[in-house]
């Protein structure tokens, strides 16, 4: 690699990590950083601009990259990508920013061509997804899932006496911390034993999977349809709870298949940030993702 070859940085930005690969054009590896979470949402705006633009040095080896690409948890609508942007070219002047959803760098991960649909079984849960005309879903489909969403739901019944004791033994050990009524984020640690609980024929936990799964077909369905992607879209299903909880997995594949009968499902070869480091490349090369819709309310 000459000295003046640019350098481009892709960052996968997570809810519980947050990882930065620096390239060159051509794919040459340059460095990687590993750091915390860099959530907006859970972390506030300005610490999660400043984890980032911390790995970015990091990888770049505190040489100064020609374009940055974040893939961002939190990110579910056009203003909040701008919003960051704006936040990093604050701290990474004379650079070019891009902010898009995380699970687009999911996508391109894989995919050749970042064209299909992709389904978190992780923290959160939502359903988003890119046409082959470049378009990406017009509305995020809410986190109406995922492990924040079973823990939280779940240490809220057991406060009413609701659960089997195994689970409530679980609730109780976890000592989570409230903000009102809802729970804070360590609730997604339960996510385990919420999904060990259905599994042993527990009717609420069972109910609260059953909520999250039809909610993908549907929206599985909505997305397919909305973007043209044909009869038999790539579906990529991926997340943490996958490796955990089997059972869990197996459910959420079903739920797609319900919603699109012929879809090819896929899982990830490469982890997340080296599909924001592709997407880095992309928009280097003239052909970036956006994300721009107008949502629907």
């Amino acid at each position: 690699m000459g000295s003046s070859s640019p350098i481009l940085v892709g960052v996968d930005a997570g809810a519980t990590k947050c990882v930065a690969i620096a390239v060159t054009p051509d794919g040459e590896r340059i460095g990687r950083a590993d750091g915390p979470g860099a959530n907006p949402k859970r972390h506030g705006r300005s610490a999660a601009a400043d984890r980032i633009a911390d790995l970015v040095r990091e990888a770049t080896r505190s040489r100064t990259a020609s374009l940055v690409f974040v893939a961002g948890a939190g990110i579910d609508r056009p203003e909040q990508a701008r919003a960051l942007e704006a936040a990093l070219v604050g701290r990474l002047p004379e650079i070019r920013i891009l902010v898009v959803n995380d699970t687009l760098a999911v996508l391109r991960a894989g995919t050749p061509d970042a064209v299909g649909l992709a389904v978190p079984v992780s923290t959160g849960g939502n359903v988003i997804g890119r046409g082959s005309d470049g378009r990406v879903t017009d509305r995020g489909h809410g986190i109406f899932g995922g492990g924040y969403v079973l823990g939280a739901l779940a240490a809220r019944a057991a406060r009413r006496g609701r659960g089997d004791e195994d689970l409530r033994r679980a609730i109780e050990a976890a000592d989570l911390r409230w903000t009102g009524r809802r729970p804070g984020p360590d609730a997604a640690q339960l996510a385990g034993a919420v999904v060990a609980a259905a599994t042993r024929g527990d009717r609420l936990p069972a109910r609260m999977v059953d909520r999250w799964c039809g909610r993908v077909t549907r929206a599985v369905r909505e997305e397919v349809d909305g973007l043209g992607l044909g009869s038999e879209p790539v579906v990529i299903v991926y997340g943490g709870l996958l490796d955990t909880c089997p059972w869990l997995g197996e459910r959420i594949r079903e739920a797609v298949l319900a919603g699109s009968p012929g879809a090819r499902l896929g899982t990830l070869d490469v982890e997340p940030a080296e599909g924001a480091a592709r997407l880095a490349r992309d928009a280097w090369n003239g052909a970036p993702i956006a994300w721009e819709f107008t949502p629907r309310r």
